[in-house]
């Protein structure tokens, strides 16, 4: 069980590493010193995502609501400019563009677990008329018998 509590850490932190590497050859507003500062930043990051993040969410719930989920971003921003007061030799020109920059990475860190197959959802087509996506049980409304219609199941894939 902490084996793979350890490689999904150590997979965060390298896919966050990498994120935050590509971020900064896009924007010129955010710049790491060395390596050590890059993979010193990944590593309060991830930590502060688990962490930290969590109580921000949680204390400033009733903004996100009003706002919609706008407030998001900007704790996503706030964590990133936090992180880079921490670690010396990381950079970022100001609040706005560490909310920008945190986008980039979210975006960033989202198209790696794709790519890598390391996302939580996975998805399934399954041919309605044979059972549908849900077993055919009786709790599920009834599918169409037509073999041209396609019902779609999305799901958190569980970890093995």
């Amino acid at each position: 069980m902490n084996s793979l509590l350890l490689k999904r850490s150590g997979m965060i932190w390298l896919v966050s590493m990498l994120a935050l590497w590509i971020v900064d050859a896009i924007f010129d507003s955010l710049h790491f010193d060395s390596l050590q500062a890059l993979a010193l930043a990944a590593l309060v990051l991830t930590l502060a995502n688990l962490f930290l993040k969590p109580l921000l969410v949680l204390v400033t719930l009733p903004i996100t609501v009003m706002t919609m989920g706008l407030m998001l971003p900007v704790i996503n921003g706030f964590i990133l400019v936090l992180v880079a007061e921490l670690v010396p030799g990381f950079q970022i020109s100001g609040f706005w563009m560490g909310v920008l920059a945190a986008l980039a990475v979210s975006f960033t860190t989202f198209l790696i677990n794709v790519a890598t197959g390391h996302n939580s959802l996975q998805m399934r087509m399954v041919r309605a008329g044979r059972g549908g996506a849900h077993g055919g049980g009786p709790s599920h409304r009834e599918r169409p018998n037509d073999p041209n219609v396609i019902d779609v199941d999305v799901k958190e894939k569980e970890d093995k």
